[in-house]
């Protein structure tokens, strides 16, 4: 029986109100389209995310940005799965310490038509299911002050987000699909993105028994 998503990808589903997706693993072969995706985006966006404003994605960091071989990274989009002219809906990824393995350092994208939608959810969930089996215990990330968003996304989640002078820093402790599941289920008042989180776990945890 699989294990991790990555082996029964790519998922087939839709968000609610949402369009269907194609999501998977990012590949070498889709070095084109994420730099397509961040020529897209506005430039609070690129700032939020790459902390930079050019225009344009380097070629060295579409590279890093699909480059999954290793395992220290693991990166997941959206994508339409009939317009091959569209570059992509949102991606998401953690990048393993290079001391230590069960913590990884979590980043999104999603294209600014489509904020709030529910794609950085879903692809946390992802991210949750197969960082988990992989051994990671822990996700941190950092975000620009200007990124209030960010913050309060971690901070439904059950993260802790501490504001310093330049930036906030972030931290969430995993525990096993099936625990966090449960515990949501208990919890009043319920966050929704727990809820949504959850859902979702469920639905993986559901295909990979079918898979």
């Amino acid at each position: 029986m699989a294990r991790l998503l990555q082996e029964i990808s790519p998922l087939y589903l839709a968000l609610p109100d949402g369009p269907e997706l194609e999501v998977r693993p990012l590949e070498k072969r889709d070095q084109e389209r994420v730099q397509k995706a961040y020529s897209m985006l506005s430039r609070e966006s690129r700032m939020n995310r790459f902390w930079q404003k050019p225009v344009e994605l380097s070629q060295a960091r579409a590279s890093s940005l699909t480059d999954s071989a290793n395992g220290k990274h693991i990166a997941w989009a959206a994508f339409s799965p009939d317009n091959d002219a569209l570059p992509g809906y949102a991606g998401a990824s953690f990048w393993r310490d290079e001391k230590e393995s069960s913590r990884a350092e979590l980043t999104f994208t999603v294209a600014d038509a489509w904020h709030r939608s529910g794609f950085a959810t879903m692809l946390f969930s992802i991210l949750y299911h197969e960082g988990w089996w992989m051994g990671v215990r822990q996700f941190h990330g950092v975000a620009r002050l200007a990124n209030t968003a960010m913050a309060s996304w971690w901070e439904s989640m059950g993260g802790t987000v501490k504001e310093t002078s330049r930036q906030y820093e972030m931290v969430l402790d995993l525990e096993s699909p099936s625990q966090f599941i449960e515990k949501v289920g208990f919890e009043m008042p319920p966050s929704s993105r727990r809820v949504e989180t959850a859902e979702w776990l469920m639905e993986w945890a559901g295909r990979l028994e079918v898979g």
